[in-house]
């Protein structure tokens, strides 16, 4: 967008009556300009936060990869944000799990800021982790305005073994996304290849990314990442397309 054209934007902004807002910054060839304040809902960027609980730090990991995948999409904001801890540390301790780390803590309210999003979390029983059903839980008063409708999301998981939910946890998880009207947007097999690896141990599934903790000591495997970031990238390239981004 030209300077001349972000002027124009902005007069029209203000003679329809609109509150002043964002900021814009104009690119030129050589400058960059803080060329106007826009109205509030011309939006600079795409906010596609990344949202996970991790006990001992393999959701974790592939967060910080989807994170990063998304980022590298033009014109999207990525943040990443860890849901509330629900057990004591007392309990913790006695599971020895790690210290949290400083991602912050994010409240049921912050998602309606977001134009999409992509879940994470551990496996509990086949099913997504306790504390992340928790903090979906509260997000009633989101679900009765349906603030979070037709907005796209994605889920990545961890499991402890192979037939420990790689496709149930995904799969149950849908069910929250659907009341609230958002959009499930599944990697499939655009991972390529990597979908196919059968030499060696490989989480994840056309649901999403995912990983296999085993007893806590097997790490994300390089191409668990690879796959993590093309989730991240792939979800934030569909998040632009549905609000109709150049």
């Amino acid at each position: 967008m030209s300077l001349g054209a972000c002027w124009i934007l902005l007069k029209e902004c203000i003679s329809g009556g609109s509150d002043i807002g964002a900021a814009v910054f104009v690119e030129s060839e050589q400058h960059s300009f803080l060329s106007a304040l826009l109205c509030p809902q011309f939006h600079i960027q795409d906010y596609l936060p990344t949202i996970y609980y991790s006990m001992y730090g393999h959701v974790e990991k592939l967060a910080e990869e989807i994170k990063k995948g998304a980022a590298s999409v033009e014109g999207v904001e990525a943040k990443l944000w860890q849901v509330p801890e629900t057990l004591s540390e007392e309990v913790l301790a006695k599971m020895s799990a790690p210290p949290k780390s400083d991602v912050p803590i994010i409240t049921p309210q912050e998602l309606a800021e977001a134009d999409g999003f992509v879940f994470g979390f551990p496996t509990r029983f086949g099913m997504m982790s306790a504390q992340f059903k928790a903090f979906l839980d509260a997000t009633g008063g989101l679900w009765r305005t349906q603030q979070l409708a037709g907005k796209p999301a994605g889920l990545f998981y961890s499991t402890g073994s192979q037939g420990g939910g790689q496709e149930t946890t995904p799969l149950t998880a849908i069910t929250q996304l659907v009341h609230h009207g958002m959009i499930f947007v599944p990697i499939g097999y655009t991972f390529g290849a990597g979908m196919f690896e059968m030499e060696n141990v490989k989480g994840g599934s056309p649901y999403g990314a995912g990983t296999f903790a085993g007893d806590g000591s097997r790490q994300p495997s390089e191409l668990e990442l690879q796959q993590a970031h093309h989730q991240g990238k792939y979800i934030a390239a569909i998040a632009k397309k549905l609000k109709g981004a150049p």
